[in-house]
């Protein structure tokens, strides 16, 4: 059931948390590494020249953006991401490792300028949302882009969202609006992972299960090229929302 699989947590407060927590998400990306493969391909034609990823986590998208060689922050609230991120990536001359509270009053980047924000299920897990993107437009140049994925549709917020820290869950309506009300124009919305909609439905909804099943992962990572075969049914729906907007060139 990607679409909603957590790339930040919350903060841990042993360091027995913090290693149970990074093979989890390790876990996660061995399980679901179709899906992140086809996420990265559909934001990959809106990326820019320079890159800030918000929310690396262990690097489950991290890893595309590094591979495009250009110049990429990667940046999390916990050091103990960032360390296992610099123990992945190590010293490559053009990545950089921030670390990056995200309910802080202002962000820092220690002068680094970049030119597309990347976003992957991480704005639910922040209570003010409009901060959030207020200081992500605040970072860009005019024409800079910020690329979004959030889960979709509120009627679906469940035990998953509970156990992983979410506020809430977005509708089309209510993701065009906070990135209206916060400076952004909208260039393109679009649903993602149609298929896995019922087994979220049964998982969090039915059931109230609190962790992913790794079986249901792998099931649903083998079946990822015949979702992707069957990815014109994400104009009727799909489990989360992947946006890309753009700083209104002449904003300061």
């Amino acid at each position: 059931m990607p679409g909603a699989v957590p790339v930040v947590a919350a903060a841990a407060g042993v360091a027995e948390r913090d290693r149970l927590l990074i093979e989890e998400l390790h876990k996660v990306e061995e399980t679901a590494s179709r899906n992140y493969q086809w996420l990265y391909d559909i934001i990959a034609p809106a990326l820019g020249r320079s890159i800030l990823e918000v929310g690396s986590g262990v690097g489950v998208v991290s890893k595309f953006l590094v591979a495009r060689g250009v110049p990429v922050v990667l940046s999390d609230h916990q050091p103990v991401f960032l360390r296992s991120l610099r123990a992945r990536f190590g010293e490559t001359p053009h990545v950089a490792y921030q670390l990056l509270d995200l309910a802080s009053p202002r962000y820092d980047l220690g002068g680094r300028a970049v030119d597309t924000i990347v976003c992957i299920n991480v704005l639910e897990h922040l209570e003010d949302d409009r901060h959030v993107l207020r200081e992500f437009h605040r970072l860009l140049p005019p024409g800079g882009r910020v690329i979004l994925q959030v889960p979709n549709y509120p009627a679906l917020f469940g035990s998953l969202d509970e156990a992983y820290g979410h506020f809430r869950r977005y509708s089309r309506r209510l993701l065009a609006e906070r990135l209206g009300e916060t400076g952004f124009r909208l260039l393109w919305m679009r649903h993602f992972n149609p298929l896995g909609i019922p087994g979220w439905i049964v998982s969090a909804r039915l059931l109230r299960t609190r962790q992913l099943d790794a079986t249901a992962l792998r099931l649903y990572n083998a079946i990822v090229p015949l979702a992707r075969r069957l990815d014109f049914l994400s104009r009727f729906g799909g489990l989360a929302l992947i946006a890309c907007a753009e700083k209104v060139p002449g904003d300061g």
